[in-house]
């Protein structure tokens, strides 16, 4: 079994450590036995025939706004993608990239690709932070650096619950409390960090998805104990708990 990745915008969408996403998902791949071919999309290319597997990272918005034309461009296929199945993982402003509008701070509206039903409305205060969330696959972690207010719409739910630090409504609308959004194969959240180094539990819930669109009854077959992987593992667990640690939460 090989899993394409398509790395949308890498040059433009990669700051923050987000390209490392695509690397994590490539060597926890390896060590479950599965080969990868990742396919980086930029400004004017075409997609592949198919995908497995979508990653676009974050960037400021001079960034977004030289994608965001090739992204409407390719939306239709995007769309096409996300409505079969294809996992997708969007970091922070690469998420409002693939969602159907961005409203800036001087009140101009954006439009997204249409992948995710999320609206992110522009605000001048950035929220910079540490943050943990409480998810049905146990607790996230990672750095949030965004000034946004992001707006779930009709099928959407949030990845989790903000324990502590930033979420959708940034610094604006606190109250909010929770963070990121998943809908069918779709997950955005504004964490950085690395998301998946420090979070392998979600990658492999990506890596999952992407395995069982091609054989239904495929599981992830982890290697014996103490191997490479358990050692990647034990990392970004000491990496999750220093920084709850920091921010006083207990896993």
């Amino acid at each position: 079994m090989t899993l394409r990745i398509v790395h949308l915008f890498p040059r433009e969408l990669g700051i923050n450590g987000d390209v490392g996403n695509v690397t994590a998902l490539v060597e926890r791949a390896r060590e479950y036995g599965i080969a990868t071919e990742v396919v980086d999309v930029g400004r004017g290319d075409e997609l592949p025939a198919s995908a497995d597997l979508v990653h676009i990272g974050s960037g400021p918005l001079s960034s977004v706004e030289l994608v965001l034309p090739d992204a409407v461009r390719l939306g239709g296929t995007l769309r096409a993608w996300a409505a079969d199945g294809v996992p997708f993982l969007a970091i922070a402003a690469g998420w409002e990239v693939l969602g159907r509008s961005i409203t800036t701070e001087d009140g101009r509206v954006l439009q997204g690709a249409g992948v995710f039903p999320t609206r992110a409305v522009r605000q001048n205060v950035q929220a910079v932070g540490e943050t943990v969330l409480r998810t049905r696959g146990g607790l996230l972690a990672g750095y949030v650096n965004q000034n946004s207010i992001t707006q779930l719409e009709d099928g959407a739910a949030s990845l989790g619950e903000v324990v502590k630090g930033f979420g959708n409504g940034g610094i604006e609308q606190p109250d909010l409390g929770l963070e990121g959004v998943v809908a069918g194969s779709l997950f955005g959240t504004h964490l950085h960090g690395t998301a998946l180094a420090m979070n392998p539990g979600l990658a492999d819930r990506l890596l999952t998805i992407a395995v069982q669109r091609q054989d239904a009854g495929a599981h992830l077959q982890r290697p014996s104990a103490g191997g490479r992987l358990d050692r990647i593992d034990h990392f970004a667990r000491g990496s999750r708990e220093a920084l709850m640690r920091r921010v006083g939460v207990a896993e």
